[in-house]
């Protein structure tokens, strides 16, 4: 849904936060399970985030990831 949200709200130019935290395992960014790369830099959704502009989150990529553990 919220990336979705982000490219709809990208046409119009409204700023957007995406909360990422429902990807985190243990919150202290040692897994690595919530990696994400934000503006071309891959950042830890625990330690760096959990909020972040949504017009920069490889929203592709995460959604990839997170299919890995189903």
């Amino acid at each position: 849904m919220m990336k979705f949200v982000s490219e709809l709200t990208k046409k119009y130019s409204v700023p957007t936060v995406a909360s990422l935290n429902t990807i985190m395992v243990d919150g202290t960014g040692m897994c690595g399970a919530c990696r994400v790369t934000v503006g071309g830099v891959t950042k830890f959704v625990c330690v760096d985030g959990p909020e972040f502009d949504a017009h920069q989150v490889d929203f592709d990529e995460m959604l990839m990831r997170l299919k890995a553990y189903n």
